[in-house]
Formats: C-alpha cells, structure tokens, sequence
C-alpha cells in the first residue's frame, strides 16, 4: 500500500537534491530506470528562467564531454540524462552534476539564438471542426467545451468572443521550449507576452483523431500536431505541416521536424483556401517559410515583463476567476 505521507525527498527513486538558494533555483536529481537520471529544477510552475537553467546544465554537460553520458532530454524545467550504468555509476553522476551547479552562470545573463518563424493560421477552419465532431460523436457527446473549442477558450479566458482568442494568438510570439512533446517533434510552445497567454484544460478524455497541423492550447501552453493523431488540446486552427519524414524539401534540409528549442512563432492568420495552396507549395518544394534570424535575452524578457505586470496582473486575475466557472461539471 502506497505511504502518501512520503514527501518526495523520501522516494526510493531520489538521487540527491540541492536546496534552492539566493538567485539559483533548488534542484532535485530522480533515478529513471537504471540507465537515466533526471534533473529537476525548481517549482512545477512555468518560468522561463527554470527552463534555460535546464539549458545551460545541458551545454555545460556537451561541453564536458563526460566519459558515460550518451544522451540528454531537456524538458520544460528538467533534463533526462542517459549514462552508461557500466562505465559511470549513478552516484558518480549525481556528484558531477552538483559541481557543475556551482559554475552554471545565472539564468538571466542567458542569451539564445532565437529564429523568429512566421506562420499562416486558419483560425476556426472546417478540419478541426471536423475532429471536435467526430470526438463528440464517437467519445463525448457534452462538455463545457463542446460543441466548439474556441468558444470554451474565450470563456476560459474572459474574453468576449473567439475572434479575441484568434487576436490574441496573433498579439504575442509563442515560444518553442520543447521538442517532441509526444511525439515527432511536435513543439511545446508557451505566449512570451503574458499578457495574452491563453490557458484552457485538456479534453477529458481525449480524442481518438485530430488532424494535422492542428493547432490548440492545453494549460498556458500550445502545441501543433505534426500528424493525425489522438490529442487533448484544445483546438482552434490549423497551420503548416511541421514533419517531413524524408527530409525532402527545403525548410527540412536539417531534420524531419520544422522547428528548434527557442524558436519564436509568429501566427498570422489566412483563409483555409490560402492555407491550402501554402501546404501544397510546402510539400512540393515551392514554399520557403518565412524565417528571421535573432537572439532572446532573458534579461530584456524579464525587463519586459516587469514592464507589463500591472496588467499581465489583471488579465491573470480575470482568467483565473473564469476557468473556475468553466470546468464546473468537467
């Protein structure tokens, strides 16, 4: 029978810990198996500065090169590493980490190379449509947020109507701060401008079908499906293909996924006959996505949101009060 009086730092599974201190987030190291370990940082809140702590630790341990580690994962605030049990023991590798904590440079001076990546979106468009029907015929007939997706993301939100939704989509860069959050590269994506960040639950339970290109929020995050697939966010458009399987066509030169950690997304909204001739050229080689080089500072993003936190304040408060009423019955 499972103890729930355990706290974590009591699991079988804990590694090693380190508290959290002045400007440096606690970390807590997790056995994963007998071959992986991983590292969490601070609190399971969203904060960018957790996620590029998780990014230096991971550059530090490329840099290093240490003999026995063959792999690292990064999350949205963790990294699983992948050791050699017999050529580097767990404990040795929590001993490592703990000292490369002491030399990893403040999350604020991180500076990352940052693609801006602009897409087309049809917002409301009859393939997602399509799928909410299908869920509603095959998996739940009532929820608050059938019959439509996009209206239950306003009401989340305490917006008016789903034109809003649609704007505040296009007011705000979404940034990439995780790859393959299933599967095929499918980016894990949060609102840089809190001020528009968007939050609504998943579907409970979750689809049997959604198309690809969908794309939809879950939690303050959002998510484009690189292929048909079952899913829970909620939908609201629909956008590009995001995976080329045999690389054949420009923007895929480098990967079969589209996108990079901490590229920043840039929606623009078309008709769904434009984003049928975008995802025709695409496919036949004749599309190039529109790209700009850059590079984000967590520095000038923190100056930002300082910045905005009167009123990034009040839309948090107005969100919160409202997903209250929307998941009553979900």
């Amino acid at each position: 029978m499972l103890d729930t009086n355990v706290s974590p730092i009591d699991s079988d599974a804990l590694a090693g810990s380190i508290p959290t201190s002045a400007g440096t987030p606690g970390v807590v190291y997790r056995f994963a198996g007998d071959a992986y370990l991983l590292v969490e940082y601070g609190d399971a809140v969203l904060d960018l500065g957790l996620r590029f702590r998780a990014y230096l630790l991971e550059q530090e341990i490329q840099r290093a090169g240490i003999k026995g580690v063959a792999e690292t994962i990064p999350g949205v605030r963790s990294l699983l590493i992948k050791y050699n049990p017999l050529v580097l023991c767990a404990e040795k590798l929590v001993t490592i980490l703990k000292e490369i904590e002491t030399v990893l440079p403040c999350a604020d001076d991180v500076e990352v190379p940052s693609r801006l990546v602009h897409l087309p979106i049809a917002f409301h468009d009859r393939w997602t449509l399509d799928a909410i029907a299908k869920y509603r015929r095959s998996v739940r007939a009532e929820a608050p947020y059938l019959p439509d997706n996009a209206e239950f993301v306003a009401r989340c939100n305490g917006l008016d109507n789903v034109e809003q939704v649609f704007e505040y989509l296009q007011k705000s860069q979404i940034m990439i701060i995780g790859l393959g959050d299933v599967y095929l590269g499918a980016p894990c994506a949060v609102s840089l401008d809190p001020r528009y960040r968007l939050e609504a639950p998943k579907y409970n339970p979750a689809r049997t079908y959604t198309c690809e290109g969908g794309v939809g929020i879950g939690g303050a995050f959002s998510c484009i499906y690189p292929m048909e697939s079952p899913g829970g966010y909620q939908l609201v458009g629909r956008t590009l293909p995001i995976w080329n399987t045999w690389q054949a066509t420009p923007d895929f030169k480098d990967a079969p996924w589209l996108f990079k950690f901490f590229d920043r997304i840039q929606f623009h909204a078309v008709s769904e006959d434009e984003l049928l001739e975008k995802r025709d050229a695409m496919r036949r080689g004749d599309y190039r996505l529109k790209t700009e080089p850059g590079v984000f500072s967590m520095r000038q993003y923190k100056a930002f949101t300082k910045e905005v936190r009167a009123e990034a304040g009040r839309f948090k408060a107005r969100q919160k009060q409202a997903i209250v009423q929307c998941t009553k019955g979900y």
